[in-house]
């Protein structure tokens, strides 16, 4: 019976108990409904733990008996592995509130208890009861314990299953109804019959077999302590790949590594237990509960797993950004093939797979494209969508986000590097590269629930892929019997996109209006087998040759300049509020042409989409957008007297303003405007034909000029 009380419901009393190691502790009694659990101190009832959000679950009635629901709380409601959003409570029953045990009890009434404990007591068959116990009540319900966590309601049927597969155990308990006791399941004969010795076989004992137990050593340094002597034994902080959360290197979480420790908070039921441990083995791993080596680490936020290599080598964030359809999975897939076939044939860097399992998806494209067993079969990559297999699920701030998936390779100086030692710091590095969506850079896409461009922050260089095919005054000085330029194809205003991540960029770090970054943006003009010819200057096949000063290529980053100068004008003249959109962001810009297939695609006469036949594909310029990061950071070395020495150039005036050099060549009237990322390089003017040499950076502040030598080599 219930009764009206302030605007609560008074109903049967219910004890609240806390669970640790084995004890239990009173924390409250409740009999007025609804009733708040949670961290919050104005809830109901308060449990003071980080795991518990504010307001965690709700107590109420239901038809007479109390039902839990969980508040759309972080870390959830727990029976055994499931989280389980509201249920009827049993008598007793337990579950966990993030990572606090309770147990519920509804007492029963004083007098009928003790008439009960007479009963039983009195009773001759009360010993048989607890140790004989038949399955004659079968339709009754049952619950079984082993150590912290109940399970059930079971019917006897199926305590025998699981005894006989070794998922109940001699020492777990049993709750029988009929006694309101816990009963050590080994007494109930029926589930584990005594063993006979007047001549007849024992009966089989059907057991889980023991788990075979880590050596654990008190002396050991841990994984995670490994690490920091790694570097250096500075108290250096870890960036995490996934979220982006900065954390302490004591902070790792271990990931457990017994199958029966699953149910994860953040990652959900069917992922493994994340913990900070007390015990390690010789090696440095962590031992979970059940006695088992954990070499694995995960970030204390979103507890996904952080390859260790990635957590000893200092990273190297790089985010592509593009329009929907702007090829940038084949852009990214030729980069990683080229990659590895030439950071180190041609410049003794090591280049592979930080982690296997985040970048199965680039290594099935790469097999798509460059392992095919017919290659004159048509292929084509699919589109990468707004979540699924790229996108990692998580439940963070009560809210379900999709992470997308880093890819992640390791950078290391080859052993036949001539100068190893000294740069094996600098170059041992993991590169990790983001490749969302186009949908996810447009207006209105980022949010709190929906922080997929995060990356953006944290991105030490910027690659902005431009497809001019789908620029409608690009194409109008394209061929139109290209297949990517039929009538009817998709046009867009790419500068939407990258005022869109600008202002994103700007956002996450408090930017003012106007002011400038840094951080250098690489202008990827894709699909340049389309439009090459427009460009009036030599495009070499590779911008980087032999050096015999430094026992490996050298980048030609004149020509990278001659080459981005002439591209940028060309991009000018065509949509111009491209070019100043992203100078007005960025002071360096630099413009690559590049193509990922080297070709056209062709029509699938089936499908009616676009593919290539492996065979064909021969990607130009696909590694020198890298190349040109690697050049700035330092990781590849570069010369300049590649310039041909047959080139003559005419005297110049400079005179400097901000970011832009105004550029006078003699018996000009009006200076061209080049932006001072060009200073020391050698220029042609596309409209004119004429070259020009800006002076160096040393004598930027110099207004007039004679005419300058290239460098002889740096």
């Amino acid at each position: 019976m219930t009764t009206e009380n302030n605007g609560k419901t008074e109903g049967p009393l219910c004890e609240i108990r806390l669970r640790s190691g084995g004890e239990e502790q009173s924390l409250a009694s409740v009999r007025e409904y609804p009733c708040i659990i949670g961290r919050r101190s104005a809830c109901d009832v308060t449990i003071q733990d980080p795991s518990v959000s504010g307001e965690h679950a709700e107590l109420d009635l239901d038809n007479g008996k109390v039902r839990i629901r969980d508040l759309e709380s972080t870390n959830g409601i727990y029976k055994g592995k499931n989280r389980i959003s509201s249920f009827t409570l049993q008598e007793p029953d337990q579950f966990r509130l993030g990572d606090i045990h309770v147990r519920l009890v509804v007492p029963v009434a004083e007098d009928a208890q003790q008439s009960s404990e007479q009963a039983v007591s009195s009773s001759p068959e009360k010993e048989e009861t607890e140790e004989k116990h038949s399955g004659e009540d079968e339709d009754k319900q049952y619950y079984y314990k082993r150590g912290e966590e109940t399970f059930g309601p079971c019917g006897r049927e199926q305590l025998k299953t699981l005894a006989e597969h070794g998922k109940l155990e001699p020492k777990d308990s049993i709750w029988l109804p009929e006694t309101g006791k816990w009963v050590l399941a080994e007494k109930m004969t029926d589930l584990f019959p005594k063993e006979e010795t007047s001549g007849r076989e024992p009966a089989r004992k059907f057991a889980a077999q023991p788990v075979q137990q880590a050596t654990t050593d008190e002396n050991a340094v841990p994984r995670h302590e490994q690490i920091r002597a790694k570097l250096g034994g500075k108290r250096e902080d870890i960036r995490c790949p996934h979220c982006w959360h900065q954390f302490a290197i004591e902070d790792f979480l271990y990931i457990a590594s017994h199958q029966s420790l699953t149910g994860d908070p953040v990652l959900g039921s069917d992922a493994q237990q994340r913990f900070r441990p007390s015990k390690f083995t010789p090696e440095g791993n962590a031992v979970d509960r059940a006695g088992m080596s954990c070499p694995d680490m995960a970030c204390p936020r979103c507890h996904l797993r952080i390859p260790q290599t990635a957590s000893e080598k200092p990273p190297l964030f790089l985010s592509i950004i593009g329009a929907t359809g702007s090829g940038k999975s084949f852009f990214l897939t030729s980069l990683v093939w080229e990659m590895r076939r030439t950071l180190s044939r041609h410049f003794a860097i090591s280049f592979r797979d930080t982690d296997a399992i985040n970048n199965q998806i680039i290594n099935e494209f790469e097999e798509t494209l460059f392992f095919g067993s017919d290659p004159d079969e048509l292929v084509t990559l699919r589109k990468t969508e707004l979540q699924g297999e790229l996108y990692n699920q998580v439940l963070l701030d009560d809210m379900l986000i999709n992470l997308p998936k880093p890819f992640m390779f390791t950078l290391n100086p080859a052993e036949h590097h001539p100068r190893l030692e000294e740069v094996r710091k600098s170059m041992s590095r993991t590169l990790i590269l983001y490749d969302n969506a186009g949908e996810h850079f447009e207006p209105g896409m980022d949010s709190v629930d929906n922080p997929t461009t995060r990356h953006l922050l944290h991105s030490d260089a910027f690659f902005f892929l431009f497809d001019p095919t789908r620029d409608a005054r690009f194409r109008d000085k394209l061929e139109k019997d290209d297949p990517q330029l039929t009538k009817g194809s998709a046009v867009q205003r790419q500068e939407i996109l990258l005022t869109e991540m600008i202002n994103r960029y700007k956002k996450y770090l408090g930017m003012r209006e106007g002011e400038k970054t840094d951080k250098t943006l690489i202008m990827i003009v894709a699909k340049a087998d389309v439009w090459w010819n427009q460009l009036d200057i030599d495009l070499p096949q590779c911008p980087y040759q032999w050096d015999p000063s430094f026992h490996t290529c050298a980048f030609d980053i004149k020509k990278i300049k001659q080459v981005s100068f002439a591209l940028r004008t060309l991009m000018e003249e065509t949509c111009p509020e491209v070019v100043s959109t992203v100078e007005s962001f960025a002071r360096n810009v630099v413009y690559i042409p590049h193509s990922a297939l080297g070709r056209s695609p062709v029509v699938d006469p089936d499908s009616g989409t676009l593919c290539i036949r492996p065979r064909d594909i021969k990607p130009f310029w696909a590694s020198v957008p890298l190349l040109y990061f690697f050049y700035e950071r330092g990781l590849v070395p570069y010369h300049t007297k590649l310039t041909p020495p047959d080139v003559e150039t005419v005297s110049i005036q400079t005179e400097e303003c901000g970011d832009i050099l105004f550029v006078t060549p003699e018996g000009w009237s009006k200076p061209m405007q080049v932006p001072k990322f060009y200073l020391g390089a050698r220029l042609k003017d596309p409209q004119t034909g004429i070259w020009f040499d800006l002076p160096s950076p040393e004598e930027a502040n110099v207004s007039t000029t004679e005419e300058t030598k290239p460098d002889e080599a740096t």
